[in-house]
């Protein structure tokens, strides 16, 4: 059954999200008293469903999306084949503010399931990589990278990149991925004080995202007792620099080294306190293998109900300020297209986190849900931001437009979407490894 397991989680993702998104258009409509004829979830023959007082509440045959169908709102031609309705229920007879909130309540709801998902998982608690929340201290580097030939060495310090003033890895990483083929200016700490580097950032074959070369450090977050880690006298929060002069980029490349390695000492190079220091291991046969007895440094985030809340609050508003900043380098050519995630993108990412359980699979509904409820408030006809932007023209001039300039407007709105949809189209399939082999 894994063969099922991306277009299920697929289905399964967009579902929730699609699904929270109309149901939102529904609900305001409803608390308006509008007429609502359809809410269906998928698009196609009916399959089934019940009534809700004016509603068929249905289920459709094609689960790749779904509708609300209003009496009255542009295309509506289910009211034409009724008795008379005039009784002020359709959605053209409402102000101009309650089709606004109508409109407005899906991106809205989006928001809302993300933040509700969030606020579950940050009182349940979870673990991340301690090395997100570090301050961008370099650990490794790679050869004939960008940093390794500017000089920069395993201990220094990132403080800021293009004036902009860093305080973790995650905050450093994001400025450099958003940044290839770019002229950066960086400040940086190291052992003789400070000073500013300017590099010029690669781009990755694949997703066209900056990189300079630079890895955070490898910190332990546990010496187990009576292995030889304890004994050689490793500390929690050490930063392991390198293994018998091998550079470490992430803890998963200990355990290979340390099976080498099986027999006689490593030699550990370590950061503490700013010092480098070199230490002797020798790794013991547990019966599962050779250990040190080391694990990585972790970091739980878990919170009681208000902070869940404001950590969710903070995290969605952090990743609607980043998402704005990633379609305005889009717009203006700094970043490729190839770092878009469309629905054959989706698809992997949603059988990735199925494969990880049901928290991963959710989060990943989180993620993508704030991401299309931003993206539905961009101005373009017919998304939720383009009917409230010819909303907000009309208030402001007090008559309604034309229905020849709206038509213009829909259609030139359909085709900038048509063709974002390509590019994104573009971006996926470029991504997948046997396209790549056929284009090298």
């Amino acid at each position: 059954m894994g063969f099922l397991t991306t277009p299920l989680a697929f289905v399964a993702v967009l579902g929730i999200i699609i699904f929270v998104h109309e149901f939102g258009h529904l609900i305001t409509a409803k608390a308006f008293g509008m007429r609502v004829f359809i809410f269906s979830f998928g698009f196609g023959k009916r399959l089934f469903g019940f009534q809700w007082g004016d509603t068929d509440c249905r289920v459709s045959a094609i689960p790749l999306g779904g509708y609300v169908k209003l009496e009255g709102e542009p295309g509506d031609h289910v009211s034409e084949d009724t008795a008379s309705l005039g009784d002020g229920r359709d959605f053209l007879s409402r102000p101009r503010w309650q089709r606004f909130l109508v409109y407005l309540a899906g991106p809205a709801m989006n928001a809302l399931l993300t933040i509700t998902l969030l606020t579950g998982f940050y009182m349940v608690g979870f673990a991340v990589d301690a090395s997100r929340f570090d301050r961008p201290i370099i650990g490794a580097l790679d050869p004939g990278s960008p940093a390794h030939t500017a000089g920069l060495v395993p201990g220094d310090e990132i403080l800021s990149i293009d004036g902009t003033p860093l305080q973790s890895w995650e905050e450093a990483l994001y400025h450099i991925l958003l940044r290839p083929e770019a002229s950066l200016l960086l400040r940086v700490r190291g052992a003789s004080g400070e000073k500013e580097v300017t590099l010029v950032s690669l781009a990755s074959s694949a997703e066209r995202t900056g990189s300079i070369g630079v890895h955070p450090l490898v910190r332990v977050g546990e010496v187990l007792k009576g292995l030889p880690a304890e004994a050689a006298g490793l500390r929690s929060n050490d930063a392991i620099l390198a293994i018998d002069g091998q550079s470490l980029r992430s803890f998963s490349e200990i355990p290979p080294l340390v099976a080498k390695g099986a027999g006689r000492e490593l030699a550990f190079r370590i950061l503490r306190d700013g010092q480098a220091l070199e230490i002797g291991v020798t790794p013991k046969d547990t019966g599962s293998g050779p250990r040190v007895g080391i694990a990585p440094k972790m970091e739980v985030k878990k919170f009681g109900p208000a902070g869940a809340f404001r950590e969710a609050l903070r995290w969605t508003w952090e990743m609607t300020r980043q998402t704005f900043d990633v379609v305005g380098r889009l717009v203006t050519g700094q970043i490729s297209p190839k770092t878009m995630m469309g629905p054959l993108g989706i698809a992997q990412a949603s059988g990735d986190a199925a494969r990880g359980g049901a928290g991963s699979l959710l989060f990943l509904v989180a993620v993508i849900s704030l991401q299309v409820g931003i993206l539905n408030l961009f101005p373009l006809v017919p998304l939720d931001g383009g009917h409230l932007a010819i909303l907000a023209v009309e208030g402001v001039a007090r008559r309604d437009m034309s229905p020849t300039v709206k038509g213009w407007i829909m259609n030139a709105g359909a085709a900038v979407i048509f063709l974002l949809i390509g590019l994104v189209l573009y971006s996926d399939i470029s991504k997948m490894a046997f396209v790549q082999r056929l284009l090298q």
